[in-house]
């Protein structure tokens, strides 16, 4: 195999740009007569390396001089895998083409060659010297040890081992579509196949095969190592501290932030940020000019602003790799509000019929209740969803449903609503009794209700809110809403209308609360 990169020193651009020049040698018998390489060649020789060279293959050998070695046995162990990395088997020529080119060495690791003016480098290390091309290849000489990289995923598993298990986590199983035969339908009128399934990982198909080695792919990873990481939770669990209450999870330091909230919301916003395709140097993360921004296209198609600044770039064998010089968890990841909107508990069953997720949801009533999702152009996300009961039913009704997942703390708890079709109901979260709601009280204050922060909330036409303090979440997870109906009231009509449910933390309901 021949591959065209470049050469190391401006006299060899020189000479060697229009005719490189040949020798009718082995390159093995000219490295070994170099005393320079002496080290080098006698470990070539204690592995055996030596034989390659009485086939038919050419090789480049990247041959580190006598100090490079001597330094290098001072703290490592020279091995097969790093005489391997040394070992291209291909003819490398110089100086026509410049900037990066990936090539395989021996050991199956794609090394990183650069060329930059007359400057060559191998994985960031400048080559020295080049010989002449001999009749098996040539070698370049190199004052350190090429020690060999490890891809983005080996990277990653070494500095901060909560990608890795994002990554790891990551793995599906799929059906393969094109090996499965249709064997029937379900009562759904889903196609039913003998199955044949695949194994694939999310991560490597959304963003980048980390695990894999390519010759002209690779991309460029920007994500806190672990020291850094671990920082940023334990500022985070100090203002969570802050709003602990009494009887909930302590926060103390980074270990007690929850894995799954980092899986679901910290950590694929810091891949949204920060990988990207090909390798983006340093200068391209910061701006030209203080006052501007910087903006890169992600490997999704998306452009980011970057808001963070990084820090020390590591060579991997299929891309860069980035830390952080420092990180502080955006507080609008966690101290924000956070909205459930009600129609996220109905899945569709046909041309405007809904039913209940049973996963999320679960209903107790003495009659069958359809759920229905209506659209309002007022709404928090343009629906709502709707029970109507009969005239002034007084039996059993208890809407039961998983929540959103909320660290614990005191919330308020703000539901939409309309104000006309209701009934007297006692709310639960958590089992705990936070709100006995008439709906009547609508209509004695003319729409109008009178918050539990003190605030009188006018309707926006026929709907409005009501809102009670929780205090019982206690661990991190899904707010557990119930809504058990406890008589028709005086309201105008009975039954249950729900925009969305928003949990406020306590401590910003000043800031937060929008009525």
């Amino acid at each position: 195999m021949v591959l065209t990169v470049f050469s190391c020193k401006e006299p060899w651009d020189d000479h060697y740009l229009k005719q490189p020049e040949t020798v009718d040698e082995n390159v093995w018998d000219a490295i070994q007569r170099d005393p320079e390489l002496s080290v080098f060649v006698d470990y070539i020789k204690e592995f055996s390396y030596d034989t390659l060279f009485e086939g038919n293959s050419t090789f480049t050998i990247f041959t580190p001089d006598n100090d490079a070695m001597n330094s290098f046995l001072d703290t490592g162990t020279v091995t097969r895998a790093v005489i391997d990395y040394h070992f291209a088997e291909m003819h490398i020529q110089p100086g026509i083409v410049s900037g990066k080119r990936k090539i395989q060495t021996l050991a199956e690791k794609f090394a990183l060659l650069e060329k930059y003016g007359s400057v060559v480098l191998l994985d960031g290390l400048e080559l020295d010297f080049e010989s002449p091309l001999y009749r098996n290849g040539k070698y370049f000489k190199m004052s350190h040890v090429a020690i060999p990289k490890p891809n983005l995923y080996e990277f990653f598993a070494l500095t901060n081992p909560i990608l890795k298990r994002f990554i790891d986590e990551q793995d599906s199983i799929i059906l393969d579509r094109a090996k499965s035969r249709p064997i029937g339908f379900d009562q759904y009128g889903n196609t039913v196949y003998d199955s044949v399934t695949d194994t694939i990982n999310i991560f490597e198909e959304e963003y980048f095969p980390v695990k894999h080695e390519f010759r002209n792919k690779t991309a460029t990873i920007a994500f806190p190592q672990a020291e850094v990481y671990n920082s940023a939770l334990e500022l985070m669990a100090i203002t969570l501290g802050d709003d602990a209450i009494e009887g909930g999870d302590v926060f103390d330091d980074y270990s007690d932030i929850p894995y799954d909230w980092q899986e679901e919301v910290l950590i694929p916003q810091l891949l949204y940020q920060g990988v990207f395709e090909n390798m983006i140097e340093e200068t391209e993360f910061f701006p030209r000019y203080e006052e501007d921004s910087v903006k890169l296209k992600n490997i999704l198609g998306d452009s980011v602003v970057i808001r963070y600044t990084i820090g020390e770039k590591s060579i991997c064998s299929n891309g860069y790799a980035y830390d952080y010089v420092d990180y502080t968890v955006p507080d609008t990841l966690y101290m924000e509000e956070t909205v459930f909107e009600a129609e996220w508990l109905l899945r569709a069953t046909g041309i405007d019929k809904y039913a209940w997720f049973e996963e999320e949801a679960t209903v107790t009533s003495d009659i069958s209740i359809k759920p229905s999702k209506n659209f309002i152009l007022t709404a928090s996300a343009d629906s709502i969803i709707m029970l109507n009961f009969p005239y002034k039913y007084s039996g059993e009704f208890i809407l039961d449903f998983k929540g959103p997942k909320l660290f614990p703390r005191k919330y308020l708890m703000v539901v939409g609503t309309h104000i006309d079709i209701g009934g007297i109901y006692d709310i639960y979260v958590n089992d705990e009794l936070v709100k006995h709601m008439d709906w009547y009280d609508y209509r004695r204050r003319r729409g109008i209700y009178s918050s539990v922060t003190g605030k009188l909330i006018p309707p926006e036409g026929r709907y409005n809110i009501f809102d009670c303090w929780v205090e019982s979440i206690l661990e991190y997870g899904k707010a557990r809403v119930r809504f058990e109906y406890t008589g028709p009231g005086s309201a105008s009509s009975n039954g249950l209308i729900i925009d969305y449910l928003e949990f406020i933390p306590a401590s910003r309901v000043d800031e937060l609360f929008k009525y």
